[in-house]
């Protein structure tokens, strides 16, 4: 026996520590998709960026020419020789390669929240100074977030835990992080140096663009498939569910937006090309502000800042943005109820998805707004600092429709979806997604045998049990429309294939004709021929004589607006006439024309013919395309054969309900008349600007059509008045008393008040505003004599055939 205290067991030492089992964990090919995605995301947007600059530079010098040809001017980085001879200087040439190089690369950090930094002196004029510009260009930030997206979800496993998941997501943060600042530092832009000047690197690196990289990097990695966040989360789920939503809408608005804004840009308004290629996005991002009735402004520039919003200032054009904003945010309430599948939600929803918006709209904003700030030294010391773009009120605007949203998802859509059809639901919930759903709880008192209260339910959704209710209701409410259509199948790895395959030939389709159509307002020039005619007969058309138009010019037989009557009587005509580029092709030339109409600037295209030339100099043309457009008019077929006047001239007449003719710019009224019983009337129809030059006409009612119409009833009434056989009154506003036996006497003895109206197709309904009162005497089955009294009301319609009014049945 020893006396020795027996020794406590010592506690096994772990073969490895948790954060090594952690690293361990992560696939090799996960960690190469963190690096991948975010170095792919870096490249993609340095290209976009580079392109966009290249756009930029092309379409500014093509505005800032009006000549065909041009010569290399003699300042910029390769002035230093000539190109004819000696070499240039190696710091010039350094500095053109830092421009070609570095300018794409500080896009992408202010894409990642950079801030351009600028500063310099002049120690000749004991000056220096510095400026900061913040500005998002939307376009290259979508291109790294898209490309980073994508190659996470194409590289990355399926199999990563949530931890494992947030660890790949900082790694994607990090790398991106360094990409972008060791890149925006090493490619920093350099000028040459000046005897006397000193200007410091260029650059758009800094705290902001480090932690915007990061965080970029990080969110994109995480929400390339938002599903490995959820982890049984229902909250959070339906949380990344509406901000689905959410982003859908934004989406739409500015992809359409974008495309609206290149449009304009090339056709109404050129000034603005130099900005489109680089800060499209951007604009789309305001136009989009200026859709949710949020507000544009600048702030502390100069004069104290200035606000606009859709309520004054912009014009007509926004109210077309914001009713688009209106259908989307409807059918986004709609997405959202069927994304949620049930019709029990909690008052939390009220919070999250206006809180959904909000966030929305703060995006709008940073990627809308852009900020300076400067600071120079002389005799005195000069410095502010602005901003100009979305307001900072906005985002609540935003959040005030999420309520909106929300609102159309609660109240309306229960009502509105099961009448659109389950097919079409279900196709729907397959774009938009289907939330989880909890399990209802199941009180202790009735839980079924062997099932514990308080153990957590099996969930329910749309893979639950066949026939249980949806929509978050009890057993028996009305099941989610389509629950019992079998759901689309999933696309097969091929149909993925051919989808994003048709995606990027359609993305690069667009991208072709957008560069197209640049590449041909580039290649315009001003060629002195043609120039003068077209000046001329501009000229002619701005002073309302379209006579002289027509000697300058090949009228097409469809052109009897084309008339000086017609011209002088069109307010808004042409004013402040410049003619711009013209291309000639041999015999044929093209001509640009821009002008202001109504205090805006337009812009048109006339196409010449030569025709001939004289002293071997002077070329003669004439105008092939006139500087007109199409102006339709369509009317009901009441008005069939009606005359057209326009300034008090005929001009046509209605046939097969619709009648056309070239016009020139300028707004005109434009009467359709009638016959006996209709007329069109009069309207305005505008031509050259931004709204349709069509206009349609409904039949009015003439005075006569009332008054015969009105006629026609009451002597419908009289005849059925005069009538006593009690079969005899089919068509007849009232009936004769059910136990009558043998002939009734009936008199009128008030005759009820009536109303006429037109329908589009000319049908006539007469209908009584005020009842009128009946009697009638009659004997009984049982030979009792009877008399009695009963209202009656009118219901009646009509039609014209041949001019005469008969009944439409």
């Amino acid at each position: 026996m020893s006396d020795q205290p027996p020794v406590p067991p010592v506690p096994p030492v772990p073969a490895t520590d948790p954060f090594g089992r952690l690293l361990r964990s992560i696939p090799g090919r996960d960690w190469l998709a963190a690096v991948i995605a975010a170095i792919g995301g870096w490249v993609a947007a340095y290209v976009v960026a580079g392109l966009s600059l290249l756009l930029t530079v092309a379409v500014a010098a093509a505005g800032g020419s009006g000549s065909s040809t041009g010569s290399i001017g003699s300042t910029g980085p390769l002035s230093g020789s000539g190109l004819g001879g000696a070499a240039p200087d190696v710091q010039d040439l350094l500095s053109g390669v830092s421009v070609l190089l570095g300018a794409p690369a500080q896009l992408v950090a202010l894409a990642d929240l950079g801030r351009l930094h600028l500063s310099g002196s002049a120690a000749l004029f004991g000056v220096s100074g510095s400026a900061v510009l913040g500005v998002v260009p939307a376009v290259v930030l979508a291109a790294q977030v898209v490309i980073a997206v994508v190659l996470t979800r194409r590289i990355r496993t399926r199999e990563l835990g949530l931890v494992q998941l947030v660890v790949t997501a900082v790694l994607s943060g990090v790398v991106l992080a360094a990409v972008t600042t060791l890149t925006g530092l090493v490619l920093a832009i350099r000028f040459p140096d000046v005897p006397g000047v000193s200007i410091d690197p260029v650059h758009a690196v800094g705290l902001g663009s480090v932690l915007g990289s990061f965080v970029i990097g990080t969110l994109s990695a995480l929400l390339a498939r938002p599903s490995g966040l959820v982890r049984g989360n229902v909250t959070l789920a339906r949380a990344l569910g509406t901000a689905r939503i959410a982003a859908s809408q934004l989406g739409v608005l500015v992809v359409v937006l974008v495309l609206v804004t290149i449009v304009v840009a090339l056709i109404a308004r050129p000034e603005w090309g130099a900005a489109i290629p680089l800060l499209v996005g951007n604009l789309a991002m305001a136009f989009t502000a200026f859709g949710f009735l949020g507000g544009i402004g600048t702030s502390d520039l100069g004069s104290g800042g200035s606000t606009t919003s859709a309520f004054g200032g912009p014009g007509a054009w926004v109210w077309l943005v914001v009713l688009f904003v209106l259908v989307t945010a409807f059918a986004a309430g709609l997405a959202l109820a069927v994304r949620r599948n049930d019709r029990a939600r909690t008052t939390l929803d009220w919070v999250v998805t206006p809180l959904v918006w909000l966030l929305g709209g703060v995006v709008v904003f940073v990627l809308g707004t852009g900020v300076i700030a400067y600071q120079a030294t002389g005799t005195g010391v000069v410095g502010g600092s602005g901003s100009v773009g979305v307001t900072p009120w906005t985002p609540l605007v935003f959040a005030l429709w999420g309520g909106a949203v929300e609102a159309v998802a609660r109240y309306v859509a229960p009502g509105l979806l099961p009448r659109v059809g389950g097919r079409t639901v279900l196709v729907a919930a397959r774009l938009v997604g289907t939330d989880p759903r909890p399990a209802a709880p199941v009180p202790a008192w009735s839980a079924a045998p062997g099932v514990v209260p308080g153990a957590p339910a099996a969930p329910s959704g749309p893979a639950a049990t066949p026939g249980a209710p949806a929509w978050g209701q009890a057993a028996g409410a009305q099941s989610f429309p389509g629950s019992g259509t079998p759901a689309p199948a999933p696309m097969s790895p091929r149909a993925k294939k051919v989808l994003v395959r048709s995606l990027i030939a359609g993305g690069a389709v667009v991208v072709v004709v957008i560069a197209g159509a640049v590449t041909t307002s580039v290649l315009r020039s001003n060629v002195w021929g043609p120039a003068p005619t077209v000046r001329s007969y501009v000229d002619a058309i701005a002073r309302g004589d379209a006579a002289g138009a027509e000697r300058l010019s090949e009228v097409p037989p469809d052109a009897s607006m084309l008339d000086s009557t017609v011209l002088k009587s069109a307010a808004d005509r042409p004013k402040d006439v410049r003619v711009g580029r013209v291309t000639t092709s041999g015999d044929s030339a093209l001509a640009t024309v821009t002008y202001t109409q109504g205090g805006k600037n337009r812009s048109g295209q006339v196409t010449l013919r030569r025709t001939g030339t004289t002293f071997l100099v002077k070329d003669e043309w004439r105008v092939t395309r006139p500087l007109a457009d199409t102006v339709s008019v369509t009317a009901s077929d009441a008005l069939e054969g009606a005359p057209v006047t326009v300034g008090g001239k005929k001009v046509g007449e209605i046939s097969d309900g619709a009648f056309r003719s070239l016009a020139y710019p300028g707004t005109y009224d434009v009467r359709v008349g009638g016959s006996k019983y209709f007329t069109g009337g009069t309207k305005t129809v505008s031509v050259g600007g931004a709204t349709s030059s069509y206009v349609d006409f409904q039949p009015k009612a003439t005075k006569q059509l009332t008054i015969d119409a009105e006629a026609y009833v009451t002597d419908l009434i009289e005849s059925c008045a005069a009538k006593t056989d009690v079969d005899a009154l089919s068509g007849c506003p009232w009936y004769s008393p059910y136990d009558a036996d043998g002939p009734v006497e009936y008199q009128v003895k008030t005759m009820p008040k009536l109303t006429v109206d037109v329908s589009g197709s000319g049908t006539i309904s007469v209908e009584s505003t005020e009842d009128g009162v009946i009697g009638y005497d009659y004997t009984s089955f049982f030979g009792d004599s009877g008399h009695a009294e009963d209202d009656f009301d009118v219901y009646e319609y009509l039609e014209v055939q041949d001019g005469t009014l008969v009944s439409a049945y």
